[in-house]
């Protein structure tokens, strides 16, 4: 019962956050638009030029971030909340690709698969620090089952995106 209701809470998050993305887009001029994303991901305004790290890098602050959040006692709620703001930078960047690039094989094989199962995954990352009721007490406890198959998932998915970057967007 409860997993269903934690996964109907971050299906909500997601539909929220990805339309207050789309939102936002509306709102912003392009030129701060595109100081936004090159901020967060430069990989969105420059799909020709995408190196490893620049891969890499926001996936793994993106981890941090949540981790931090995750983690503290006392903080464990703004993980989600970090998860959300991901999700929003998700739809804005979503917004920017499909109305700025001329080809929605670019955003439908590298961008909107790939950042949505990331999304998925941060969302899991968000419960590696999960309060446990022992008698009248909480007991905060780390499941590093689950830490792991969250890192060795992200790793394969990053390797992934790695690929569909490196060979698959070229010859399109």
């Amino acid at each position: 019962m409860f997993r269903s209701v934690l996964f109907i809470q971050y299906a909500i998050i997601l539909a929220i956050s990805f339309v207050s993305g789309v939102i936002c887009f509306q709102v912003f001029p392009l030129d701060k638009s595109m100081k936004l994303i090159s901020f967060i991901d430069p990989r969105v305004l420059d799909i020709t030029d995408i190196s490893i790290w620049g891969t890499i890098v926001p996936l793994i602050a993106w981890m941090v971030l949540v981790l931090f959040f995750a983690t503290h006692p006392y903080l464990h709620v703004l993980a989600k909340l970090v998860v959300g703001v991901k999700i929003t930078f998700f739809g804005f960047s979503s917004v920017f690709l499909l109305t700025q690039q001329e080809s929605l094989l670019v955003y439908s094989i590298w961008w909107f698969p790939f950042q949505l199962i990331y999304c998925f995954l941060l969302f899991m990352l968000c419960s590696v620090y999960a309060a446990k009721k022992v008698g009248p007490n909480k007991k905060y406890v780390f499941s590093q089952r689950l830490f792991v198959t969250v890192l060795i998932t992200l790793s394969v998915i990053c390797v992934g995106e790695i690929v569909s970057i490196s060979y698959i967007l070229p010859k399109l």
